[in-house]
């Protein structure tokens, strides 16, 4: 039993005394206010029109070295505070992540660190994501059932040229928040889910910028299995960029059901007004299969000034016939002031 004692300790020593010799670390962040002023001209809805702030705020932590097998690394976490978020709130805690590299070659165990298509779109000047919030249930693809922020495993694959293709699974698609390191809780909130994975893709064919990706999330005992689909292609030339996106996602609430079907295209258009001005125009189709819905169709205009450090943002937003209902119409006029340090 001593020896196995002394054996014990030695071991914790070797794994506890880790080197920090050969790492570099930095610490980063961003900080973002809004105010957006939302006019509800919906029949019948049940939320007025309103004004108000928003904040989004993060603290990041990183460090990158080499490791002693002759590989590199890079691990890190994040602190993200949006709106009401506190330490207790789950979603605090993001962009955790450690990772081995070789080469091109990354493998990494993380949460909200791979490649995503969350949020794909063409507003290319404004801020957010291109629905109007708080005004009715909308039927544009935003989040397409994205598993990214659960913990899992992802590996990347950079092919040069500006390519890269990547891979993620995550076991446990109902759960986004990791346990302590002695996992210690209910099965429910460990096992929280069954497992999903996604597939992206992001580089440069023929000038121009794409990125597409592809999610799958396997059935559990609410739904059936849930995919989404994503792709934009944008093409910078001169001063302007012009592009285009298109996002579907397919679930069904309970296995046998009629899927519902949403589908989002995205059309934008930028243009460089000078090195601190740029303008753009964002137009939003977005369709359902559910029985007696039309097309809900949004606008979106919108000007930046880069201060350098500083970046300001005001945007304007028309929805017509949100959630597909006819006449269910509202409009915002919002701005946005961002920083990095």
């Amino acid at each position: 039993m001593k020896k196995l004692l002394l054996t014990s300790a030695l071991v914790g020593s070797l794994v506890s005394g880790l080197s920090v010799a050969n790492a570099a670390t930095t610490v980063s962040g961003n900080l973002g206010i809004s105010y957006v002023a939302t006019s509800n001209e919906q029949s019948g809805a049940t939320s007025g029109s309103h004004n108000g702030f928003g904040a989004e705020n993060q603290i990041n932590m990183a460090a990158t070295g080499d490791l002693n097998n002759g590989m590199k690394y890079a691990a890190g976490f994040s602190w993200e505070f949006d709106g009401s978020e506190t330490f207790v709130d789950g979603n605090a805690f993001e962009g955790t992540y450690i990772e081995f590299i070789s080469g091109g070659t990354t493998f990494g165990i993380s949460a909200d660190r791979a490649p995503n298509i969350d949020g794909i779109g063409a507003n290319y000047v404004g801020y957010g994501y291109s629905k109007i919030d708080g005004v009715g249930t909308s039927i544009v693809t935003t989040s397409n059932t994205e598993v990214y922020g659960n913990f899992g495993f992802n590996v990347r694959q950079d092919l040069g040229g500006g390519n890269v293709i990547s891979a993620f699974y995550a076991p446990n698609s109902g759960s986004k928040v990791g346990r302590d390191i002695h996992n210690g809780t209910t099965k429910a909130v460990i096992d929280g889910g069954e497992s999903a994975y996604n597939l992206n893709y992001t580089g440069k064919i023929a000038g121009a910028d794409i990125k597409a990706g592809l999610v799958t999330t396997n059935g559990a005992a609410t739904y059936s299995d849930a995919t989404a689909q994503g792709l934009a292609i944008s093409y910078p030339f001169g001063k302007t960029k012009v592009g285009f996106s298109y996002a579907k996602t397919e679930s069904s609430a309970a296995t046998g059901a009629v899927s519902t079907e949403l589908t989002t295209w995205q059309y934008g258009i930028a243009q460089a007004v000078s090195d601190t001005v740029s303008v753009g125009l964002t137009y939003v189709d977005a369709d359902t299969n559910a029985s007696g819905k039309t097309n809900e169709k949004v606008v979106i205009a919108a000007v930046g000034y880069n201060l350098g450090p500083v970046s300001v943002q005001v945007q304007y937003k028309s929805a017509e016939d949100i959630g597909g209902t006819t006449g269910q119409d509202a409009s915002s006029l919002g701005m946005y002031v961002g920083t990095k340090f």
